[in-house]
């Protein structure tokens, strides 16, 4: 992230100090210009940066297209995503241009985010890395409401009224924002302690300890925050207990509120003298690693049936750890095609005596305690980041007045 803000305020920097004469040049030079400015007047203010005698607001909006970088990913790097899982928004802005290349922006976005282990992965190119995330098969989708504030810098000058604005222009901008956001999950249709769901699971229902109970609300998509898949929502008395026995604090519930910096670059075209084209790519780094409700690592299965078999415990049991839930033939073909080694037996601590069998999940495990620590995300190492490409339409309310401008 340093060197995308480093690269970005070098950006700034330059269109900041470039000379005068650039716009001129791709304009049709100086003599044109003078014509074009006798047209509409000529100033005779001082030459300010910040120029509060010629300004003007405008409104627009425009659809989006978000890409996701997170744990659920076709590799574990920063900037791996998924094409394919490219989903949809629109935005709508408030704009105001106070100086000669300044203006500043309200803009308020929605857009869906989504990753799916199994889509993403497939089955034609396992490695030891893509495997494990494969068998691991945790999905998302989350919607993001942004609601930011950005400063944009346009490389070429304009100190005129907006009518008389260059054909084309070339910006950068960056700001700060808040989201909010909600990752759900696809609720399975059973919830087991097996291995792998069997190909007839109805057979192994009912009687004092069933293998298999069907979930009621299968199909729905859920808060994954309201389950805590990783321990978020355990006890005190269970926190402790993780504590001793692991050497480990499980996380806190995460906000649904989050900061995030945009940051990007975009350009646009002057169609009407009140009406822009624009186009746009940005950044926005948050600054939180469950966008996906992927982070750290997975927690003894049986904590979650603690305090019963409800339907609710049922479901944040099935969908913390998904490595079971596909059939017996699918899972021993993944399992051979690949490797054994890493998809490990976990024991529940002695006051539950089950065990599960979990996928290594991101990357690889660390360290001798692979067995109870297999890592559900990359452990918060990197947060989550998502891209937005804009396209949009701005109106041009009006201008202001140049002040002390002489007409003829």
């Amino acid at each position: 992230m340093r060197k995308v803000i480093l690269l970005f305020s070098i950006v700034m920097s330059a269109m900041m100090v470039l000379p005068e004469s650039a716009d001129a040049q791709l304009f049709g030079g100086r003599n044109k210009r003078r014509k074009s400015s006798r047209k509409i007047g000529s100033f005779s203010g001082s030459k300010r940066a910040f120029n509060p005698e010629i300004t003007y607001f405008a409104i627009g909006g425009g659809i989006n297209a978000l890409n996701y970088f997170g744990d659920i990913a076709p590799r574990p790097s920063t900037f791996s995503t998924d094409i394919s899982f490219t989903r949809p928004g629109f935005n709508i802005f408030l704009k105001q241009k106070f100086g000669d290349r300044f203006s500043w922006r309200a803009n308020f976005m929605w857009g869906r985010l989504q990753a799916s282990d199994q889509e993403t992965i497939g089955t034609k190119n396992f490695n030891q890395e893509n495997a494990n995330r494969y068998l691991r098969n945790l999905s998302f989708r989350n919607d993001i409401l942004e609601l930011s504030l950005t400063g944009q810098v346009d490389i070429f000058k304009h100190g005129g009224r907006f009518a008389s604005r260059p054909i084309l222009n070339i910006y950068a901008f960056g700001g700060l924002g808040i989201i909010y956001h909600n990752p759900k999950g696809q609720v399975p249709n059973f919830a087991t302690t097996d291995a792998f769901i069997v190909d007839n699971p109805e057979d192994f229902q009912g009687g004092s300890s069933p293998r298999y109970i069907e979930l009621e609300n299968a199909g729905e998509w859920v808060s994954l925050r309201e389950l805590g898949t990783e321990g978020q929502n355990f006890t005190a008395a269970q926190r402790a207990r993780y504590d001793t026995l692991y050497n480990h604090d499980l996380p806190d519930p995460y906000s649904r509120f989050q900061i995030v910096i945009p940051l990007g670059i975009g350009a646009r075209y002057k169609l009407t003298n009140n009406i822009d084209l624009g186009l746009e790519f940005s950044f926005r780094y948050t600054f939180t690693d469950y966008l996906d409700d992927v982070s750290g690592r997975y927690v003894d299965l049986g904590d979650f049936l603690e305090n019963g078999q409800e339907n609710d415990n049922l479901v944040a049991f099935a969908m913390s750890d998904m490595s079971n839930q596909f059939s017996g033939e699918d899972f021993g073909s993944i399992t051979q095609a690949t490797y054994t080694d890493r998809v490990n037996v976990n024991e529940s601590n002695s006051e539950y005596p089950i065990v599960y069998r979990r996928a290594a999940g991101y990357g690889w495990p660390g360290g001798p305690a692979e067995r109870t620590f297999n890592n559900r995300g990359d452990g918060g190492a990197e947060n989550d980041i998502y891209i937005v490409t804009n396209i949009s339409l701005t109106y041009i309310l009006g201008g202001g007045f140049v002040r002390g401008a002489k007409f003829r």
